[in-house]
């Protein structure tokens, strides 16, 4: 049972890793990300980026490169392209991005003439390893859609659910999210989060408990939950928490990384190949984390 980072990297290196293409790789916490990675066997890296930064820097966190491919180019999104050309000819398993920006790598992602796109919608899946809480947790979306319809909701739920069944957790609870429990016009996520509780009453989702709408007490706490009369079968159990929107996703899981010291990594799901795309200003623990976690849900 998955129940750590430190398991998912365990696993991984069982798995034997895998070659990832890291864009715009001059950076001191990327580096030193790829360099842990490395020498856990967890990926085996082609840096692409302005390669006399990369290698000033690689020195500076004692990281020897003179045996890791790098590619050199200065140009931002010729970095993308480059990136994302490896993964698509399977030379990479997986992309990270690393001091690109975000449109720039995402543009190269979604263009036509790559084969990375599926039918599926991408979208952000934060998992979180919480000091307080008994197993891992996944918020989701926040950093990626960002006021999602009732149908996009469906979809990032799906990519949520695909990405811990291939943690290999199983009978997965979901929580939808809103500010109260009840059902109110006037606060469309409510309406959405009976919507896709019915749905997992009809089985859409097979050997998924989905709630809503949901306050986040009631999501953690039976005590919570007692006081305000909800009968919940996942109280103080969940495994997913499904966002109203990106903004809420994005403070609650920085909410927890800073004031509850929870560790978290990251991903982009929906795509054929893992994007590990990370915040430039994430620690390299994160980095890491991102990266083992993108590699064992392939």
């Amino acid at each position: 049972m998955i129940r750590s980072f430190e398991d998912i990297k365990n696993q991984v290196i069982q798995k034997g890793g895998a070659k990832i293409a890291v864009a715009g790789a001059e950076g001191e916490a990327v580096l030193e990300s790829v360099k842990k990675a490395s020498e856990n066997k967890i990926i085996d890296p082609i840096l692409i980026g302005n390669e006399e930064k990369i290698k000033k820097i690689a020195q500076k966190v004692n990281f020897d490169v003179s045996s890791v491919k790098i590619i050199n180019e200065t140009d931002e999104n010729n970095i993308a392209q480059k990136s994302v050309e490896l993964v698509d000819s399977n030379i990479c398993g997986g992309l990270m991005k690393g001091k690109v920006s975000t449109p720039v790598i995402l543009k190269s992602v979604l263009n036509k003439k790559f084969n990375l796109r599926t039918k599926n919608l991408l979208s952000h899946i934060a998992v979180l390893e919480v000091p307080s809480y008994h197993k891992l947790i996944m918020i989701t979306d926040g950093g990626m859609v960002i006021k999602p319809t009732f149908q996009q909701k469906k979809e990032i739920l799906r990519n949520g659910v695909n990405v811990f069944r291939n943690l290999g957790l199983k009978k997965l609870k979901v929580a939808v999210l809103a500010a109260i429990e009840k059902v109110n016009s006037e606060m469309p996520e409510t309406v959405d989060a009976q919507k896709l509780a019915e749905l997992s009453n009809k089985g859409e989702f097979s050997d998924v408990i989905i709630e809503g709408p949901m306050a986040v007490d009631i999501a953690m706490s039976k005590e919570a939950a007692k006081v305000k009369g909800v009968d919940s079968k996942i109280s103080e159990d969940v495994d997913i928490f499904l966002v109203p929107d990106i903004a809420s996703g994005n403070i609650f899981a920085k909410g927890l990384w800073h004031f509850a010291h929870a560790k978290i990594g990251g991903l982009i799901a929906g795509a054929k190949k893992p994007i590990i795309l990370l915040s430039r200003s994430d620690n390299a623990e994160t980095k890491l984390n991102s990266i083992a976690l993108s590699i064992l849900t392939t």
